[in-house]
């Protein structure tokens, strides 16, 4: 279903954490490992990509775009493409490789913010992975079309530039995610009205504030469960969770499976 140039033998770039074949589509979580550069290279097939964790920079059909995560793309049969990780972090993203056939030509081709349809969609295929029976592939293959659908109907609107503000206050949720913030407080230390700061939030990054201080907060429990082996109680109070049970709970319904199974599966 795809055609890549031959990587190096002795380091792999990228590998496929988990992936289900369907008729005509293949869904994947895919992992491109930090630093590295999948050079110029063609899909046979249509392909979205939705980034969960890290940060990349890709290059096809004549744009340059840096992505992070909560970017969606794509990008018709045929397409060539080069993807570069960031030296800092690997880079993990849900793939859907969709055969011609299936294909729904797309408005935008352009990396775009998924917006909280989209991001639902991506959530539901993630869950379907952990129980791949007939049922599950059923729901897996629906999912899969659905998202093909919403993201062809994604159009480029001209983007009102964010103010100031937005970017403090992303800022200083990747900076303190991990201790106890909140709407209020970081209305308070940026001194604005919490209204105008969610307003904000929904507007240019489609989502809340307290949506962003749990993806900061999941990210970093996922860097301390690769390769790490702090127990996951600790894990939970070092990323800003009330207790483990409470870092479970967040962790399962954003990522698919549980802090555990997810150490299991990168380790």
């Amino acid at each position: 279903m795809e055609t890549v140039n031959p990587t190096s033998r002795l380091k792999p770039s990228w590998k496929h954490l988990r992936s289900c074949q369907l008729d005509g589509i293949k869904v994947s979580e895919t992992i491109v490992f930090a630093g590295s550069e999948l050079c110029d290279h063609l899909h046979e097939t249509g392909q979205i990509c939705f980034l969960l964790e890290g940060d990349m920079r890709e290059r096809a059909g004549g744009w340059d775009v840096c992505q992070r995560p909560g970017a969606l793309r794509s990008l018709a049969p045929g397409f060539r493409h080069t993807v570069i990780a960031s030296s800092e972090s690997d880079v993990l993203a849900l793939l859907l490789f969709i055969d011609a056939d299936r294909w729904i030509p797309v408005t935008s081709t352009r990396p775009t913010v998924a917006g909280t349809q989209l991001r639902h969609y991506a959530s539901q295929i993630r869950r379907e992975f952990n129980q791949l029976d007939d049922a599950g592939r059923a729901a897996l293959e629906g999912w899969a079309m659905l998202l093909l659908s919403a993201a062809a109907r994604t159009k480029d609107v001209p983007q009102a530039t964010p103010p100031m503000l937005l970017s403090d206050a992303v800022a200083m949720i990747e900076r303190r995610a991990c201790e106890s913030i909140s709407l209020g407080t970081m209305a308070q230390a940026l001194g604005v009205h919490r209204t105008t700061l969610a307003a904000g939030f929904r507007r240019f990054r489609h989502t809340s504030v307290g949506e962003s201080i749990r993806e900061v907060r999941i990210r970093h429990v996922m860097r301390a469960l690769v390769g790490g082996k702090m127990p996951l109680c600790e894990v939970a109070t070092a990323c800003g969770f009330h207790d483990q049970a409470h870092m479970g709970r967040v962790f399962h319904k954003a990522v698919g499976f549980s802090p555990g199974a997810y150490r299991r599966l990168r380790n």
